[in-house]
């Protein structure tokens, strides 16, 4: 990767995609095979992907307490230069939709959005499904194993929660965040394109259906699709505003350190890449 750039390009050259997007198809083309295992996967996958949001609020705010960080080398006004709050922002602008879609009047954060399309699917599927007729068989089923905690403990880690606030750490956490934004992007298009090929017709049943979660109604289907590349493709945008926030955050520091702050971008870039290759490994276990 160059030292001076950071591009889409390069960081997708750092993993094989082509084998994360095969094990996205794979895992969802198992998951649609019987009604209950797409229950579990998208119960799991609704838990893993619902603390990204958290992560990246607290990426925003690691990087806007370290004002000693990132200094712009033009301004001689020590009280002046200090720039990471606007670092921060562009990466504060992906918590934004996280916390509130903004697309209704209502407070739509996506962890609402995952959990009524979740409540969507249990409604259709669980006057006709063995084990779902209380809650205590649906809270079985989508009880979370160990290793999937394992991986949500991982998340924050990953995130840099808990690590210090020095240019390592919130760089590593940065090149995480831009490996959730980018692979996320392409995984959920996969899922939005599996789920209306092979389940056109609950795909319909979730786009008509309304789910009352925190007071509030959402249609079922709605978290899917503005993440889906042929929806919102509320990832793909993100990891712009994310690009964006990585170029200006090597702006802001000394040019000498840039070889080796790139290189913990890149280690936590592979990091969720190795993290996205766990979750759709084991997905679908028992």
């Amino acid at each position: 990767m160059s030292v001076n750039r950071i591009s889409r390009g390069e960081l997708e050259a750092l993993v094989n995609f082509g084998a994360h997007e095969r094990m996205v198809h794979e895992a969802i083309a198992t998951a649609l095979a019987d009604p209950l295992q797409r229950l579990r996967f998208l119960g799991r996958y609704t838990s893993w992907n619902g603390l990204f949001g958290s992560g990246v609020a607290a990426l925003a705010g690691k990087i806007g307490r370290s004002r000693r960080l990132f200094l712009d080398p033009d301004e001689p006004v020590q009280a002046l230069a200090d720039r990471s709050v606007y670092v921060g922002s562009f990466f504060f602008d992906a918590a934004r939709d996280e916390f509130d879609d903004h697309e209704s009047v209502h407070r739509d954060t996506h962890r609402c959005l995952a959990q009524a399309t979740l409540k969507g699917l249990l409604e259709i599927d669980a006057a006709r499904l063995p084990g779902l007729a209380d809650h205590h068989g649906v809270n079985r089923l989508l009880a979370e194993p160990d290793w999937l905690q394992e991986l949500n403990i991982r998340v924050a880690q990953g995130y840099g929660v808990g690590s210090a606030d020095d240019l390592p750490a919130i760089f590593h956490a940065i090149g995480y965040h831009l490996g959730s934004e980018l692979l996320a992007d392409r995984e959920f298009s996969i899922i939005d394109e599996s789920l209306r090929h092979a389940a056109a017709d609950l795909v319909q049943q979730l786009l008509m259906k309304r789910v009352s979660i925190a007071g509030q109604e959402h249609v079922a289907y709605h978290w899917i699709a503005i993440h889906s590349g042929h929806g919102g493709a509320a990832e793909a945008d993100h990891f712009e505003w994310a690009t964006q926030g990585a170029r200006l955050a090597l702006r802001f520091t000394p040019e000498a350190d840039h070889g080796a702050l790139k290189q913990k971008l890149t280690q936590g870039f592979i990091a969720f890449a190795n993290d996205h290759r766990r979750f759709f490994e084991l997905v679908n276990t028992a």
